[in-house]
């Protein structure tokens, strides 16, 4: 036992003698070590982020019991040729399917609910009021069967039994009630508008990442099971069910049977079709075509974050594997009298792998502010909850597995230098750090790769900046500068019974407003379609187009250039339509001026005359092409919804015109809040994702450069050193300080040029295939790609040469004394 103890004494001892002489070694040469830490820290906060984000998507609804059955019903349709898909069912089918199918395990419908607001009575007699709440649902007790809610109080099957019942999430009862006992809370009374519901229970809220995010739960209407609408779907109506692989072929048999057999005349007058198809829960998290308002995430870009966090990992490994093998000819003699002394080259490769490990041990704790810092910083660009996502397992695992990987991969090439040159070589000094093949360096082959993927993200940037630009700066067909919009108040408590025209008519009495319109704005999100039908000589086409709705001062304030007819007036608001050039076309007429006064229909038979053609304006960002487009003239509040405000031309005016603007809103709508945005803010929204892409480009630009200067500096630094004689021997003999600068970065130089004809090629093709994702692009000019690879030169031709030029100053004497 005594003999045991002794030998684990004198192991553990051994081992902290390797340690504490490791971090002696680190410390002495501390200016390489602290290259190679700040460099792999950058590789290694890169990867741990990336690993969050990647994560948290990826642990979408895999938390959920037996996840692998549950699928939702989608909706799939073909018209023009052209087929489409949503999220959304008609109501009937889940009434149908519960009384006629069987082999059904679960079936749960969910359906969006809407409230302007909750009202809550207090126990001091007061109101307490929370305005649109989110993430309301109606569903059945099969929603519990279906997802793993734990119950705290109240009876999962009864609890949505009766008509205004409602169950609340944990987290939703802290938001209306505070810290209030649970246990008191069910029977308590919620106002939901106008409507009390009863509080049946409470429930948990989900812990891990999922695509079912309601936090309240009241029963269907029964008018919604009775409605027997098959021609109409909305995807605030959602359809799921548990079934087993054998099931789901005569499932999906039968209700598309049973769709086409009740719309069977519209199909046929219409010349399209419906049908319904199954959607895995473990797709739904990527299905975008079927999100309808839920979060979903970009397998694109997912895997394209997962390719840089790699690629960065792999140029912070070079940047180590270069360095190290670098500062062989430092440690020469070390290596050679070790060797000398008759030890192994396994105990030289674990020493080395120990030095490797301590250096990646603290790259990981720097790592951790880094983490922290683009956290805070980039938060936008990161999921929404990720905070709240904690997987500390999961990360400990991935955490350690890249320490150990980049340890290993940084380790390998330098650890077989060492074991590769013979003793008498080492001392001597000769051939070590370089390894060839057919006469090239394969530390040049690692520099010219870094080079290549810091000179893919440098063309990157320029170009996606330059789109971006573009997209902001682009003729919208519009006049966006100078204009206000503010949202026709809708509710009831806001006193939204008021004509909008009564604001309009007192906004123009003033002469500080240019002009005023109501109706949808030119380029937003919303989409409001409508068919419309003209006469051909082979019978009729039809017409499947964005309509916006407005009023008559709308061409005029936005100023869209009418190309034929007449301009709008107050009374086109029944039987009259405008269309642009692309409907114009689309629907068969040769020219403008045939098209306007001619008679067509709408979906329903109704019929409508041309009054104008306008232009065509960009209703959408530039990622989509103009399309048709009809504008309706109505007097209706719903459909206006906004009001579009166009301010003095000078800037300095700006702050009268909103006084004069919130002061009539007072006297109109006293009890709505006045909120205000310029629309040319508002266009900058519709490429959020667009920007949020540039930033993370950005973002690797700058740390590819990082990591590859940072090489270049302990490579220079390296050379500068390892050539001190010949440097003051050429300066006694009158070499000028730019030759020395010259004689010590031409090597590299050379090898940033060969990165940049490799990278530049690929570089155009991948951004060409990138750009083919907008409708409206930028040409990327030759000049672009000169201008991208002269910047990635100078960087590094800087970096270069700082080192250079502190070799090149030093005092010749010095140098042909150093040893």
């Amino acid at each position: 036992m005594v003999r045991l103890l002794w030998k684990v004494k004198l192991f553990n001892d051994n081992a902290m003698n390797h340690i504490k002489l490791t971090l002696r070694k680190l410390w002495a040469n501390r200016f390489f070590t602290t290259l190679n830490i700040l460099g792999l820290s950058i590789g290694i906060s890169a990867c741990w982020i990336i690993f969050r984000i990647v994560n948290y998507e990826l642990s979408f609804d895999k938390a959920l019991p037996e996840s692998e059955d549950i699928y939702q019903i989608v909706n799939k349709s073909v018209f023009d040729g052209k087929e489409s898909g949503f999220g959304g069912i008609p109501l009937p089918l889940y009434p149908y399917m519960q009384e006629t199918l069987t082999g059904i395990e679960q079936l749960v419908p969910v359906y969006n609910r809407y409230y302007e607001e909750i009202s809550i009575p207090s126990a001091v007699g007061t109101t307490i009021s929370f305005d649109e709440p989110q993430e309301i649902k109606s569903t059945t007790s099969a929603y519990f069967d279906m997802l793993p809610y734990e119950w705290i109080v109240g009876n999962p099957k009864k609890a949505l039994s009766a008509p205004n019942q409602v169950v609340l999430t944990l987290s939703r009862v802290k938001h209306y009630f505070g810290n209030a006992d649970l246990q008191s809370l069910v029977g308590k009374t919620l106002l939901y508008d106008s409507t009390i519901f009863t509080i049946s229970g409470v429930v948990k809220d989900l812990k891990s990442p999922s695509s079912f995010t309601a936090k309240e739960f009241m029963p269907i209407p029964k008018e919604e099971l009775k409605n027997e609408q098959w021609s109409s779907a909305n995807s605030d109506h959602k359809l799921y069910l548990k079934v087993s692989e054998n099931s789901k072929a005569p499932i999906l048999k039968n209700i598309n049977a049973k769709v086409a057999e009740m719309n069977a005349e519209k199909f046929k007058k219409y010349h399209y079709k419906v049908w319904f198809d199954l959607l895995p829960l473990s797709q739904k998290h990527f299905a975008q075509e079927y999100a309808s308002g839920e979060y979903t995430a970009d397998k694109k870009i997912i895997l394209g974050l997962s390719g840089i966090g790699i690629f960065l990992l792999i140029l912070a490994c070079i940047n180590y594997v270069n360095l190290s093998t670098a500062q062989l000819p430092y440690r020469a003699k070390e290596i050679g009298i070790r060797k000398t002394l008759g030890e192994k080259g396994q105990h030289l490769t674990l020493k080395f792998a120990l030095e490797t490990l301590c250096i990646c041990g603290f790259a990981l704790l720097l790592s951790i502010p880094l983490v922290s810092y683009f956290t805070w910083q980039y938060n936008d660009f990161l999921p929404n909850n990720i905070q709240d996502f904690n997987t500390p397992v999961a990360t400990s695992i991935f955490l350690t597995g890249l320490i150990l990987a980049v340890t290993l991969l940084s380790s390998i090439y330098p650890t077989f230098l060492i074991n590769k040159v013979k003793v008498i070589d080492v001392l001597k000094v000769k051939n070590i750090g370089n390894l060839t093949s057919n006469g090239i360096s394969l530390r040049k082959v690692l520099i010219v790769f870094q080079f290549v993927i810091a000179q893919f993200f440098v063309v990157g940037t320029f170009i996606i900046t330059a789109q971006i630009a573009y997209m902001m700066d682009s003729d919208l067909g519009f006049e966006k500068s100078a204009i206000v919009s503010i949202a026709i108040p809708q509710k009831a408590k806001h006193e939204a019974h008021a004509s909008p025209f009564l604001y309009k008519h007192a906004i123009e009495q003033h002469t500080e407003i240019q002009d005023i319109a109501l109706g949808h704005q030119p380029l937003d999100n919303s989409h409001w379609g409508n068919n419309l039908v003209a006469p051909s000589d082979t019978g009729e086409i039809r017409l499947n187009l964005a309509f916006k709705y407005t009023d008559a001062d709308y061409l005029s304030l936005y100023k869209i250039k009418l190309l034929a007819g007449r301009n709008t007036i107050p009374g086109d608001t029944v039987g009259s339509v405008f269309i642009n050039e692309s409907a114009r076309k689309a629907l068969g007429f040769i020219s403008n001026e045939e098209a306007a006064g001619k008679n067509i229909s709408d979906h329903s038979g109704a019929p409508l005359r041309i009054q104008g053609i306008f232009q065509d304006f960009h209703s959408k960002n530039l990622h989509t092409a103009v399309g048709p487009l009809a504008l309706m003239v109505t007097n209706n509040k719903y459909s206006l919804r906004t009001f579009n405000i166009r301010l003095p031309d000078r800037p300095s005016q700006w702050p009268k015109a909103i006084a004069i603007l919130e002061k009539e809103w007072v006297n109109i709508y006293p009890k709505a809040p006045f909120i205000y945005s310029f629309y040319d803010d508002e266009l900058k929204t519709f490429y959020e994702s667009d920007v949020k892409q540039s930033r993370i480009i950005n973002l690797a630009t700058a740390i590819t450069i990082i990591l590859s200067c940072l090489g270049l500096i302990g490579l220079v630094t390296v050379t500068a050193y390892q050539r001190t004689k010949e440097i003051g021997i050429r300066k006694v003999l009158g070499s000028t300080v730019f030759g020395i600068i010259s004689l010590l970065s031409r090597e590299y130089i050379k090898l940033i040029i060969i990165a940049l004809f490799i990278a530049l090629p690929i570089a155009y093709w991948i951004m060409s295939k990138w750009l083919e994702g907008f409708a409206y692009r930028i040409d990327i000019q030759p000049w672009t790609l000169v201008l991208a690879g002269c910047s990635t030169l100078l960087i590094a031709l800087l970096s270069v040469g700082y080192q250079a030029l502190m070799a090149a100053k030093r005092n010749p004497v010095e140098s042909l004394k150093d040893e």
